[in-house]
């Protein structure tokens, strides 16, 4: 016997039916999966260009990967990372402030890579930009439950007007406001654009339809589908230095008639096995202002300076790159009016700016701040370090005579008890600048001697002289932060800097500087996480300058 509640359906329908069912069912999941695990727009800073008005003055893409910021986390210390995280907090709490959203109940469900842009407002009004910010909508479920949740927000207005079939939404939050404030956003397809005015929208919502934008900039698009760096969390896009330096209003000293190209750059902002890591690229082409071009290091005197040296910069060739900087300045006329008052300064105290100073700067110059081995004798003890440096030059005569000059100033304008000695030590003649004091007999403020016919040496205190007729033992090379730095440059560089962080926290009492309020304990948290940091330089190839920065931090423990 059949069960009362037996299905009535035809036995020749229940298979189609079934079947439809399944197929509504399964094309249903495919869409949710479809719309909440897709590939994430905005996936690269090139997509978000694409929406970002060509006048932009700049840009910048944030990667909003979980994973690629969590990997900051093996780097610093407990008081470093609490700090952090407090300063997250704060953030978040201050947006719920501002706009009544809860990040990570708002947002962090749907959101993708941001790229964020700052467009002028109005071309008559130079200096008045406005933030735009492009967002990648990761999940439209969520985001659609976001919007809900707008609109049924208490304490804010909601206007709305259509502009090329695209709908614009303006939140004035009104509650607890006494000046209200308010933004606008639209959605373009993939994207969702906020901005403080409509207008800037209205921007964002031209450049998606007409396709005018940043990404069409022949001379910046190699820049947006460049990396700067491995693992990228920032990046940042500018594409005329020349605007960029017009936000203060002030003109750009760019001669446009003598150098029509824009000079771009990109710098990335990333995470390495040692610590952060920033690289700019330089784009621009050869142009009279700017030549000759910059010319790697031809030899290095780092092996010169000892493992415990403290900041150290190297470079090569400050002739040229003097006269690079009066051939820039020049352009303007509050450039000349300061070049001026330069050469007038030096000429007053009896040097020729250009010939004496600079000219016969035409090799390698290394120079650097390191600890007095053993703590040194009265002036360098009670100091604690001192500084040597190493001049490579070709015009031996003309550099001899420049510091000839400057003791003989030294001895007549600071009205010390100072005398220039002169000898021989190890075959080599050595001149020191001496000053008695206290009883005091002889303390050496200053020492040089050329080591070879084109390589001058100077040393502060008289332990840096001795520093530098006698190599040291273990070099700055066989620093294990500075070998990790060095590694990471290019070897072509033109020259770097290296600041031991680690060194200078050990050779100061950071407690005392932070009693005396000289730091805040935020900057010491900062600076316990930082181990060192080095920047270099190199020469353009392929029509880029790079500028590296590493900085090595603590590993978590």
């Amino acid at each position: 016997m059949k069960h009362a509640q037996e299905s009535k359906t035809s036995p020749r329908l229940r298979g189609p039916i079934t079947i439809a069912a399944t197929v509504l069912l399964a094309t249903g999941a495919i869409a949710y999966g479809w719309l909440r695990l897709r590939p994430t727009p905005l996936q690269t800073p090139l997509d978000g260009a694409q929406t970002v008005p060509h006048d932009a003055v700049m840009a910048a893409y944030i990667d909003m990967d979980p994973a690629a910021w969590e990997s900051l986390r093996r780097f610093g210390t407990p008081e470093a990372q609490t700090w952090m995280d407090g300063q997250i907090t704060q953030l978040q709490q201050d947006l719920l402030d501002a706009t009544q959203l809860d990040f990570n109940r708002d947002l962090r469900p749907w959101i993708g890579n941001v790229m964020l842009a700052l467009v002028p407002q109005s071309e008559s009004e130079p200096g008045s930009e406005s933030l735009l910010a492009i967002v990648g909508i990761r999940d439209k479920l969520q985001a659609m439950a976001f919007a809900n949740r707008v609109r049924r927000t208490q304490g804010q207005e909601i206007q709305e007007q259509t502009y090329r079939n695209t709908t614009i939404s303006t939140v004035t939050l009104t509650r607890g406001n006494p000046q209200p404030q308010s933004y606008s956003l639209a959605v373009l397809g993939d994207y969702l654009a906020i901005a403080e005015s409509p207008e800037t929208i209205k921007a964002a919502i031209d450049t998606d339809k007409d396709g005018s934008s940043l990404a069409q900039q022949d001379h910046l698009q190699d820049l947006l589908r460049s990396q700067p760096v491995n693992q990228p969390l920032i990046q940042t896009y500018i594409s005329n230095l020349g605007n960029l330096q017009q936000l203060d209003g002030e003109p750009s000293p760019r001669d446009i008639s003598r150098d029509p190209s824009p000079t771009a750059l990109v710098t990335g902002i990333g995470v390495t096995d040692i610590g952060l890591q920033a690289r700019t690229l330089i784009a621009g082409e050869e142009s009279p202002t700017l030549s000759p071009a910059m010319q790697p290091l031809s030899q290095s005197r780092l092996d010169r300076f000892p493992e415990t040296t403290l900041a150290v910069v190297e470079g090569s060739h400050l002739d040229r790159t003097w006269t690079q900087w009066t051939r820039w300045i020049e352009q303007t006329s509050s450039g000349r009016q300061l070049l001026g008052e330069l050469r007038s300064g030096a000429t007053q105290l009896g040097f020729d700016l250009d010939r004496d100073i600079f000219a016969p700067l035409d090799g390698t110059v290394a120079a650097g701040v390191i600890p007095n081995p053993g703590g040194g004798q009265g002036l360098s003890a009670a100091i604690g370090v001192g500084g040597m440096a190493f001049v490579e030059s070709s015009d031996r005569t003309t550099l001899d005579n420049t510091l000839t000059k400057l003791g003989g100033l030294v001895q007549r304008g600071l009205n010390l008890p100072i005398r220039v000695e002169s000898s021989s030590i190890q075959g080599r003649s050595l001149t020191e600048w001496k000053l008695s004091f206290f009883g005091v007999q002889g303390e050496t403020l200053l020492g040089y001697s050329w080591l070879e016919p084109d390589l001058l040496a100077l040393g502060v205190t008289r332990p840096m002289i001795d520093l530098f007729l006698s190599p040291p033992q273990r070099s700055l090379a066989e620093n294990s932060t500075f070998a990790d730095l060095r590694n990471q440059f290019p070897e072509s560089n033109a020259g770097l800097i290296f600041a031991n962080v680690e060194g200078m926290r050990n050779a100061v009492d950071l407690v005392m500087l932070q009693t005396q309020e000289l730091l805040t304990p935020e900057t010491i948290i900062l600076l316990e996480t930082i181990q060192a940091i080095g920047i270099a330089a190199s020469p353009a190839e392929n029509g880029l300058s790079v500028v590296d920065i590493q900085i090595p931090l603590v590993l978590a423990e």
